[in-house]
């Protein structure tokens, strides 16, 4: 106040009274009462001055004008101090608010920022700094734009022209780079439905949706002021591309469906009509089969799963003696001199697989007592859900003579090839007997000058009679050996071991190679079991195969190694191989070698691979081989471990 000694500065916050040289003689005094006192006492102490340099002609006045001139002051004193305090209450208040404001904005769950009329940023509060994962230093001073997706920035930036443009309220949804804090969404369950590929699926998108609402401001000094709220859609837009995503998807996956259901109809109408064809069908063949069963040369029965005869043809009557009245209802086992058909079998035949005949060889009983030899192929098969056997039956009285027959004469025609095979084996079965004979009368003159001595050696003499003996033995062995294969016999199989044969045909051919200049080598397995065959029948296949591969060797001219190797394995079958290192076989060989009456030897009668070959498919096995020329040539046989394949 203009004419005072004291001039009193009120600000806000605080307030300061500063004499007239400028010191401070009163700083933030909040209680009213002492401000005023104090302002009294100022003014009494310093009324005089105050009147004299304020108001040169006041002693003029009188002491009433004074009076009121004062109290006038005073009035104005106080109403002063009473504006200040009004105005310290009100800028109190706006803190209050401003403080409010910013707790407000600066937690609010909602991001705020504040541009310039160029786009910069210019104020921001936390929410706004999380959502850009940015400090608020660099975030501040920035445009927008730059934060903002490169795809989106073109439609922010018309958003932002159309915006400073037309001043009213607008909203965006723009897309920023996604922020390595940002939680990502629960993935899509419809992935394995669908077969989706995290490339396209709405969830796996590496930015955050934003949506902007501005609003524009205009300053007193004219600029423009844009505020903007920013919210984080992405979870609203996943979801709602996500939900477009899988209604695309599932209307493709409806109109192949429905396709597929198409053609499953048209399928279903072809298969209706396939069936419809079927049936008729399968009623003429009926009725075929039922001709073709009454007519049939066979017996042929149906029977439940008891062995109880449910339907039998007229061949089954014939064969039997029985009427088919007689056979309905009646046991097939009465038919058989052997049961067929007992607990144990039935069990076996409903665990074998359906509709894959079993086979059985078996003697029936006529109607008169006689035996009937019966091939028999049993199938079981399910008719109206229950078990049942078709039964198929052939007389084998016929084939069983043709069988004997076959086999005699495939018996003589092996007794032939082998005294053909003893007498081209002359001078070494003739060695081999010399052997034993010639040590005999060895040992024999040595025994009689042990005798003829002054005092006979009787442990000497017993030791040369005892390898006289076993000489003996051993050349009683070689002829008894010979009588074997020469003789006519009956087959018989018994439980032998393979390599004790390949041995004994090796010995019987051991001075044809020893003249001939042949190394033969045995390759044996050491856990080869003994087969059930007729040893003397596998012997002549060895001595065959063994014969053979001295005579090709015995056309090779070069004075080279001359080698036959013997082999002995394993597998599922025994398998037996002789191997030579002669010429091999041409081509024409090749075709014709296990033909009947072929033979590429001058003198030979072309029945020795060919008889081999029958008595080997006799035991069950298969005799092949194979050969090179100039590398020579292997001949290999196998037979069955477990004896002969019925």
């Amino acid at each position: 106040m203009k004419g005072l000694a004291h001039e009193y500065y009120f600000a806000y916050p605080k307030f300061f009274i500063i004499d007239h040289k400028g010191a401070m003689l009163m700083s933030q005094c909040s209680d009213i009462t002492n401000l005023r006192l104090y302002a009294e006492q100022m003014s009494n102490k310093h009324q005089g001055q105050q009147l004299n340099h304020a108001y040169p002609d006041i002693v003029k006045m009188t002491a009433d004008e004074i009076q009121a001139l004062v109290y006038e002051l005073q009035v104005h004193q106080i109403e002063l101090v009473m504006q200040n305090e009004e105005l310290i209450n009100t800028q109190q208040v706006l803190r209050k608010s401003q403080q409010d404001y910013t707790r407000i904005y600066d937690f609010a769950p909602i991001a705020y920022l504040t541009l310039s009329q160029q786009g910069v940023v210019q104020q921001a509060n936390k929410a706004a700094i999380a959502l850009f994962d940015q400090s608020h230093e660099k975030l501040l001073n920035q445009r927008l734009e730059k934060l903002i997706h490169a795809d989106d920035q073109d439609a922010y930036y018309l958003f932002f022209r159309k915006l400073l443009k037309e001043q009213s309220n607008s909203h965006l949804i723009v897309r920023i780079p996604l922020t390595h804090h940002y939680k990502q969404l629960q993935l899509c369950h419809s992935q394995d439905l669908y077969q989706c590929s995290n490339e396209e699926c709405p969830q796996f998108k590496e930015f955050v949706y934003l949506e902007l609402n501005a609003i524009v401001d205009q300053q007193e000094n004219n600029e423009l002021i844009i505020y903007l709220a920013i919210k984080d859609v992405t979870a609203h837009k996943v979801l709602e591309d996500t939900l477009a995503c899988l209604n695309k998807k599932q209307a493709e996956k409806i109109n192949q469906q429905y396709s597929a259901l198409t053609n499953h109809q048209d399928l279903l109408n072809l298969k209706t009509a396939e069936l419809q064809d079927l049936h008729q069908t399968s009623s003429k063949l009926a009725e075929a089969s039922s001709h073709i069963f009454n007519v049939s040369s066979e017996g042929i029965v149906m029977l439940s799963l008891l062995g109880v005869i449910e339907s039998t043809n007229p061949a089954t009557c014939l064969l039997f003696g029985y009427s088919e009245a007689q056979l309905l209802g009646m046991p097939f086992n009465q038919l058989l001199l052997t049961p067929l058909f007992t607990e144990s079998s039935i069990d076996l035949l409903q665990n074998s697989q359906k509709n894959i005949a079993s086979n059985y060889r078996v003697e029936g009983l006529h109607s008169n007592g006689s035996i009937v030899p019966l091939s028999l192929s049993l199938v079981d098969f399910t008719l109206n859900q229950s078990e049942h056997f078709a039964i198929v039956m052939r007389d084998n009285s016929l084939s069983l003579q043709q069988e004997l027959l076959e086999k005699t004469h495939l018996d003589e025609i092996a007794r032939m090839t082998r005294l053909s095979l003893i007498g081209s084996m002359g001078s070494g079965i003739a060695h081999q007997v010399n052997q034993p004979l010639t040590a005999i009368s060895n040992y024999s003159q040595a025994c009689i000058q042990l005798i003829k001595a002054k005092n006979p050696n009787l442990t000497k003499l017993s030791e040369i009679l005892s390898k006289t003996y076993e000489q003996a033995q051993k050349a009683g062995k070689i002829i008894h050996s010979m009588k074997d294969l020469a003789s006519q016999r009956t087959t018989s199989r018994t439980m032998t071991s393979i390599d004790t044969l390949i041995e004994n045909a090796v010995n019987f051919c051991a001075h044809e190679c020893y003249e001939h200049n042949i190394s033969v080598t045995l390759e044996f397995n050491p856990n080869i079991p003994e087969v059930a065959v007729d040893s003397v029948q596998i012997e002549q296949v060895i001595l065959n195969l063994i014969r053979n591969a001295i005579d090709a060797l015995k056309e090779q001219v070069s004075n080279g190694d001359k080698t036959i190797s013997i082999q002995t394995q394993v597998n599922k079958d025994l398998v037996v191989r002789i191997k030579d290192n002669g010429p091999g076989l041409t081509d024409v060989q090749k075709e014709k070698i296990l033909m009947p009456f072929y033979t590429s030897k001058a003198s030979g009668m072309g029945m020795g691979l060919s008889i081999s070959r029958s008595i080997i498919e006799a035991h069950g096995g298969t005799l092949n081989f194979n050969s090179k020329l100039a590398a020579g040539t292997t001949f290999y046989f196998n037979l069955p471990v477990n004896g002969e394949n019925l």
